[in-house]
């Protein structure tokens, strides 16, 4: 399930043994909701993908639509998935770093001491530095340790 098709979200259900009323119940929406999915007329945002996927028993395929359909936006939006696998942790991080270089024209410093005026963005630019070490630190724990030869 690269990018959503709706004909492949039934057919999916349909293989897990699972009626359009148990998903519906399963992802908190109404039944109706589900057959606009699996008709293609409505698009599940990320969220309710993920929810689907963790219903149907599989959130690797959760990733790959996301890597597909969000490369960038929501990779950090959603650690879960990401914290699991090498190839998500680096989606992850690459969603933190992308978002710190939109600071580039926004970030302005006082001469004097070279601390960001703004305390929104001082607050904002925190909080991203802070995922960036969390990324950083998922992907080292899922690196396998190399011996070091000189």
């Amino acid at each position: 399930m690269a990018t959503f098709d709706g004909a492949d979200l039934k057919a999916w259900r349909a293989s897990q043994g699972v009626s359009a009323a148990d998903l519906a119940e399963r992802i908190s929406c109404d039944v109706t909701t589900v057959y606009r999915y699996e008709s293609g007329k409505l698009k599940p945002d990320p969220d309710v993908m993920y929810q689907i996927c963790r219903a149907l028993g599989d959130t690797r395929k959760w990733q790959i639509w996301m890597r597909t359909e969000y490369p960038i936006s929501y990779a950090r939006e959603h650690p879960e998935p990401g914290g699991y696998d090498l190839p998500g942790s680096v989606l992850s991080l690459y969603g933190v770093v992308s978002e710190i270089k939109k600071f580039k024209g926004r970030v302005f410093t006082d001469a004097a001491d070279g601390a960001i005026d703004d305390p929104r963005t001082r607050a904002e630019f925190r909080r991203l530095a802070e995922q960036l070490i969390q990324a950083g630190q998922s992907i080292t724990a899922l690196l396998p340790e190399r011996e070091v030869r000189p």
